[in-house]
């Protein structure tokens, strides 16, 4: 019997989230903020967090420094049930920590990657991954110790029997290279946004991106922000719109609806069910400020989906 649902492989650092700021920032100018929130960030932790309080057992495995920062994002990972004792703290290096200017409809983010930057596979203890169903991994290409290995990594996870789900993050330097289609073979679930696809793909459009990468893992399931998402599921085509709500906060929503998605996805249900989880999640988070403290519980998923349905699906 496994002892978690879902091993989560990352990057973690904290978020600064400066809300609706006046502006971007300009050399010698100061800017002012109407909020504030300094909390947990990282997508992976984030990630792992939001499917936890969907009542799945996580364990998690990263790397961070012994600081003030780092108390934050594992007070908050345990606080909301993540198996922490995969964690290395490391006494000798910092924290990392994204800045993040958030606006209701977008946002924009800076990070200094601290721990995270020295995370390689040596650091990935595959006696604790085994102890888990299915593997998670996120942020490909803010993890260069780990981004040349991460193909090795999924296939002794696929080796063991386990499940597999991908979700690649932004490369900071645009440059999107072949290196990460050696991966995908061994990927069950790929989960890239809109601009990630087509980047990844280096296709001109969001539906040749989805049939190019579709050659590749098994089901792919691009996020398009507001205007829903696309997917491939195992040979069969979907695409949705979105749930109607105020949004306040976008930071995260892709995590939130990636959590939903798989949390559905692993325990069965079907691929129109574990869209409408996904875009449920998403959409919550939306209304509500930070990432890792805004995704539902399954309560709150089920009552949301139970008031509004689940016909978001565009033939």
């Amino acid at each position: 019997m496994s002892d978690f649902d879902i091993v989560v492989v990352g990057e973690l650092n904290a978020d600064l989230i400066l809300s609706e700021p006046q502006g971007f920032p300009e050399m010698g100018k100061e800017k002012l903020a109407k909020g504030m929130l300094l909390t947990m960030g990282s997508a992976s932790a984030i990630f792992a967090t939001n499917i936890a309080h969907l009542g799945m057992k996580v364990g998690f495995i990263g790397k961070l420094g012994n600081d003030y920062l780092g108390k934050i994002v594992t007070d908050t990972l345990s606080d909301r049930g993540v198996d922490c004792s995969g964690i290395q703290v490391m006494p000798d290096e910092k924290t990392g920590i994204t800045v993040a200017l958030s606006y209701p409809e977008d946002y924009a983010m800076m990070t200094y990657m601290g721990a995270m930057e020295t995370f390689n596979l040596a650091d990935v203890n595959f006696d604790y991954i085994k102890r888990g169903k299915h593997l998670h991994f996120s942020s490909y290409y803010l993890q260069p110790g780990m981004r040349y290995s991460c193909a090795e990594m999924f296939k002794r996870a696929k080796d063991m029997g386990m499940t597999t789900s991908f979700d690649p993050g932004p490369d900071p330097d645009e440059k999107y290279e072949k290196d990460i289609l050696e991966v995908l073979p061994y990927v069950d679930v790929f989960l890239p946004n809109e601009s990630e696809a087509m980047s990844i793909a280096h296709k001109p459009t969001i539906e040749e991106a989805l049939d190019f990468l579709s050659h590749y893992a098994k089901t792919t399931v691009i996020t398009c922000g507001s205007d829903g998402c696309i997917a491939n599921v195992r040979g069969d085509r979907y695409k949705t719109s979105v749930y109607e709500v105020t949004p306040i906060d976008t930071t995260g929503a892709g995590d939130s609806f990636n959590g939903g998605f798989l949390a559905s996805w692993l325990n069965g249900e079907s691929a129109e069910d574990s869209l409408a989880s996904g875009s449920a999640c998403g959409a919550i988070a939306t209304t509500r400020a930070g990432g890792a403290t805004a995704s539902p519980n399954k309560a709150e998923m089920l009552e949301f989906l139970a008031e509004n349905g689940k016909d978001i699906f565009i033939s």
